[in-house]
């Protein structure tokens, strides 16, 4: 529950002298990467530690300069008994001295991370943000100020690094996040911290937590990073945050790049949950660019969280690139899936199977009066039926092609047809076929998927199988002549 001390009247006042070494620095830092700007209103994120009571003490000596409007936010985790209480405690107390506003909330990291069956550590950032999000929006505040540091961004990396990340993981912590969310201290070192806290006397509190070494980044920060600078790179911090803020750049770049080719690649119309792409589109852009595509994909659906690996990312490329499955599908972390159907690929918050029924539903049909879209029996999307000037390739017959038009003589059609999925015992004559056979060995022949037979939208009249939307068309069916007008028939998805 989120609950609100109540304000004092009281602002801190510090000396001009002050303005000088650390909150200078990050005065300049906030101007030259445009982090916020004065008179805003920001949500500080205050656990105890030192990083965020120095973040929280420069933010008060810039609002004497800069009008802002603070106000402190604590999320206590319930993880640590009475020694996270304390901490909420001593979180409220300095809010109170610095005459700002305090909002806490307490959360059960344990029983959330249990139930999204996820580590403690990201269910604790999880809920973290979420508090901080509802605080922002509460107090209508613009920002959210974390205190990562030049510190926080080397372990971060090189944790990434240890998982196997790629570019995008290894550009490191953004210093602004969805427009919202800054970090004013990036570029500050851990000693420059604890250094400003001491020359101003400031107390500030330790979570004995840290000194766990059952979490990789407490050993990457205890362990790793001291080797590496006692024995390799006396600087290997600041190597790594110029690092990042190269790769960063070239992020970007690509950035810029895929959200074009995302937006070309996506296919009408989209669902709700649910996104579908044209695999030939995807396949024009180079891997790099793919992989991003997957991600935003998985941005706009909510889907992308800090379990989704690069290895998922290669996962779903894998279905694009494949020839041999056009109905393979790859499961995504928090029972989210990506599944290919022929040329398209779907990229879905549920399963492929709650996409498209599987069952049989003989008692449903479209009647079919003439050209136009009609909604897909027993499936999603809509089937189109227009007159139209005949392609080159209307005699194709690649099989790795699906869901492109099939072409119909207009004098051999005669409407009203019907529209609806197959029955049992169904007979169909292929274009091409010495004579008409069963429609359920024809799909085994063509190597139709078991799973989307039964929601292939069949074109008939009466019992006769004028065509199957997306694989065939029947043979007394079919175009006599190379030019001119025909009806091309389409599965859109």
């Amino acid at each position: 529950m989120l609950s609100v001390a109540p304000k004092r009247n009281h602002v801190s006042s510090f000396p001009k002298s002050e303005m000088s070494s650390l909150p200078s620095l990050v005065r300049l830092t906030v101007r030259r990467k445009n982090l916020f700007e004065p008179g805003t209103g920001i949500v500080v994120a205050v656990s105890g530690g030192p990083d965020s009571v120095c973040l929280l003490h420069i933010l008060n000596v810039l609002s004497s300069h800069w009008g802002l409007a603070l106000k402190v936010a604590h999320f206590e985790h319930g993880l640590r008994g009475s020694e996270s209480r304390n901490d909420a405690r001593f979180v409220k107390r300095l809010s109170h001295n610095f005459g700002l506003g305090f909002y806490i909330e307490y959360g059960n990291v344990k029983a959330f991370a249990r139930r999204e069956g996820m580590g403690i550590q990201e269910a604790a950032r999880i809920l973290r943000y979420e508090f901080l999000e509802r605080v922002r929006i509460e107090t209508k505040s613009t920002y959210i100020a974390t205190a990562h540091t030049a510190d926080d961004q080397a372990e971060e990396v090189l944790m990434r690094l240890i998982r196997g990340a790629g570019l995008s993981g290894l550009s490191g912590i953004p210093w602004i996040r969805d427009n919202c969310i800054v970090r004013p201290l990036l570029g500050v070192t851990k000693q420059q911290i604890l250094d400003h806290l001491k020359v101003h006397d400031i107390p500030y509190v330790i979570d004995r937590s840290n000194n766990s070494r059952k979490y990789l980044r407490n050993q990457i920060r205890k362990d790793l990073v001291p080797f590496l600078t006692e024995n390799f790179n006396p600087a290997i911090v600041r190597t790594i945050n110029r690092m990042t803020e190269m790769l960063a750049d070239d992020h970007h770049l690509l950035t810029e790049m895929a959200e074009e080719a995302y937006t070309n690649s996506l296919s009408f119309p989209s669902q709700e949950g649910k996104l579908c792409f044209s695999i030939k589109k995807i396949k024009e852009y180079p891997e790099p660019i793919r992989r991003r595509i997957y991600r935003m994909a998985l941005r706009d659906l909510r889907l992308f969280s800090g379990r989704v690996r690069a290895s998922h990312l290669l996962g779903i490329d894998t279905l694009v690139k494949s020839l041999k499955d056009p109905c393979a599908s790859f499961r995504l972390p928090g029972g989210a899936v990506a599944f290919r159907r022929y040329e398209e690929l779907f990229i879905s918050s549920s399963s492929p199977e709650k996409q498209i029924p599987d069952s049989n539903d003989a008692g449903f049909s479209v009647c079919v009066t003439g050209h136009g879209h009609w909604p897909a029996p027993n499936g999603k999307g809509y089937v189109e039926i227009l007159l139209s000037d005949v392609t080159s390739d209307f005699r194709s017959r690649n099989r790795k092609e699906y869901f492109k038009p099939l072409w119909l003589n207009p004098q051999a059609v005669e409407f009203p047809l019907d529209l609806r999925t197959r029955r049992p015992g169904e007979i169909f004559w292929p274009l091409g076929a010495p004579s008409p056979f069963k429609l359920k060995n024809f799909l085994i022949s063509s190597k139709i998927p078991h799973e989307i037979r039964d929601s292939l939208p069949i074109l008939v009249r009466g019992k006769e199988v004028v065509a199957i939307a997306g694989v065939e068309i029947s043979h007394p069916y079919r175009l006599l002549q190379t030019g001119g007008k025909a009806l091309s028939l389409q599965w859109v998805m």
